[in-house]
């Protein structure tokens, strides 16, 4: 999972990142209005893989990773609005919007939305011309299905909507996969307020405004949890109670990064290794063994399954089997969050 950290010049996006991370990679040295990157690592930790390698008492644990990138400007690029040509190859966007400076949040937020649908909006027209240009070395009797989509993505950003409220179907989604669409990306909104503004409604309006683009909200004092970060482990937890904190907000952030890539985990117990595998909501059992290995996937069976929640009721897997808990599903079951899968394939 690569997630890039956005968001207009001196929005606290590096600060955000440092508090997230707790450290970053220092980028290499670039030429005046180049991009730089910054790099860290998040660990998913989920308590129920941690009770299931506990249970099976296994050697290796293996947590899913978030690697967050911050987007460093240099030069004339740092003046500018988010390089939005950098941000197209990751998984979801995170726009950071400066509560604590800005007299105006929802126009910030507005500034942003806007860029995105530009920079899609040209895309799509490029795109277009580049096609109209082929069909006319090439003379077709029907419009091919991609231009119809492109032109229907055009009318919506047109419209100054994101190509994301299309609702597109599977199938069409592959097919503009190429693009990278901004305005298609899963997106998570941080409010980066002030320690003033703490247990404030300061960012009321922007989470409403946020929520009804279908976006993640979360509300962070990046200053303050980046100077929490750096304090010795043991004394994290009384400066948050000074502050009114109850913990730092890593684990609220990949829920919120989760959610609006509307993705869930299945576990699987193999050996000595007790292990959690991010999918998107809905994929079948034979699409979730090809994400463990394409053998799996190519010679798959069947796939023996019981959720997380039965298993620990019953305590082992042989109880559960005696409660008829623990099922062979076919390759279309579609994999429910907190279930542990164990997959039968031949090859």
């Amino acid at each position: 999972m690569r997630i890039a950290v956005s968001g207009l010049p001196f929005s606290g996006k590096s600060t955000l990142f440092k508090a997230l991370v707790g450290k970053q990679i220092q980028p290499k040295s670039a030429a005046s209005g180049k991009v730089q990157l910054n790099l860290g690592t998040l660990e998913v930790k989920d308590e129920r893989l941690t009770r299931l390698s506990e249970i099976f008492k296994s050697e290796k644990i293996t947590y899913p990773k978030i690697t967050l990138v911050d987007l460093g400007y240099s030069g004339e690029a740092a003046k500018k609005g988010v390089e939005t040509a950098q941000v197209r190859e990751f998984e979801a966007l995170v726009v950071v919007i400066a509560v604590f400076s800005s007299s105006d949040p929802l126009a910030d937020l507005t500034n942003i939305e806007q860029e995105f649908i530009l920079a899609d909006l040209q895309l799509v027209q490029n795109r277009i011309e580049r096609i109209n240009k082929e069909r006319k070395s090439k003379p077709q009797k029907e419009e091919d299905q991609e231009l119809a989509l492109v032109k229907r993505c055009l009318k919506a950003l047109e419209a100054e909507r994101f190509v994301s409220t299309l609702e597109l179907e599977p199938e069409e989604l592959k097919l503009i996969a190429g693009f990278q669409f901004l305005t298609l990306k899963p997106i998570i909104v941080v409010a980066n307020i002030s320690e003033k503004q703490l247990g404030q409604q300061a960012t009321a309006a922007l989470e409403e405004k946020a929520k009804s683009r279908g976006f993640e909200f979360l509300s962070v004092c990046a200053k303050l949890e980046a100077e929490i970060e750096e304090l010795p482990p043991e004394e994290r937890p009384g400066f948050l109670k000074e502050m009114g904190l109850s913990a730092l907000s890593a684990e609220k952030f990949i829920q919120a990064c989760f959610q609006a890539q509307k993705l869930i985990s299945f576990f699987t117990v193999v050996g000595k290794e007790a292990r959690a595998w991010p999918i998107p909501r809905g994929t079948t059992a034979h699409a979730a063994a090809g994400c463990i290995h394409s053998d799996m996937q190519r010679g798959f069976i069947r796939a023996e399954i019981i959720n997380y929640q039965d298993f620990i009721q019953c305590g082992s897997f042989a109880k559960a089997k005696e409660k008829g808990l623990l099922r062979l599903e076919s390759k279309e079951y579609p994999v429910q969050d907190g279930d542990i899968i164990n997959f039968k394939f031949s090859v």
